[in-house]
């Protein structure tokens, strides 16, 4: 007799590696579902966790994913600030569901991910407070790896997949426009791309 995906979801182990590993492997799928021919690649390939092609032109794209559990924010860290150097690099952020639900996926240009992530760090260090409520307290923040990152500041890469067909660089600015309003207050390193795929000034 055949398992259900309800009991065979509910044998499986919750540890974060599991929920990571779920999620290359729906990405994948989505992918391989939009004429993308699609491969996990082993743990040691830096930054690229699927790599897929189109079918009909030669066109690769690399993505990095992330994968929140039901009700979870993303998870991120300061490795993720670093905005690539190529165009064909993307994000795609999985938000697992209920045990029938199908997730939510975020695609987002590597750039403009790795903004975000840098935004949103200094922003909480710098007491800004523009993405949360401000604290109580003004006790010093002290620097972390670990990052925050929520899927309703990113809303506009929701299921977007279209976007992988073109240049990351040359993509829209989909996110939260307060961090447009961040970038310029605090701003963006050099080393970055601009929000809009302009090199940040």
């Amino acid at each position: 007799m055949g398992v259900t995906h309800r009991a065979y979801a509910r044998c499986m182990p919750s540890s974060r590696g599991l929920v990571g590993a779920a999620g290359e492997y729906y990405v994948a799928a989505e992918l391989s579902r939009r004429d993308w021919l699609a491969t996990v690649t082993i743990k040691n390939s830096p930054g690229t966790d699927v790599l897929a092609q189109r079918l009909d032109r030669r066109r690769i794209v690399a993505r990095q994913t992330k994968t929140a559990s039901h009700g979870s924010h993303f998870r991120l860290n300061v490795k993720d600030e670093a905005p690539g150097a190529l165009d064909n690099e993307w994000y795609v952020l999985v938000s697992l569901r209920g045990d029938e639900e199908r997730p939510a996926f975020y695609v987002v240009p590597r750039h403009v991910m790795a903004a975000i992530v840098y935004l949103e760090h200094r922003d909480w260090l710098h007491h800004h407070d523009r993405l949360r409520a401000r604290m109580r307290t003004n006790q010093q923040r002290k620097a972390n790896p670990m990052r925050t990152i929520r899927g309703s500041w990113i809303e506009g890469y929701r299921e977007n997949w279209a976007l992988l067909d073109g240049s990351a660089w040359e993509a829209p600015f989909l996110a939260d426009p307060v961090f447009l309003d961040l970038a310029a207050e605090v701003p963006l390193p050099d080393t970055h791309r601009g929000l809009n795929g302009t090199p940040a000034q």
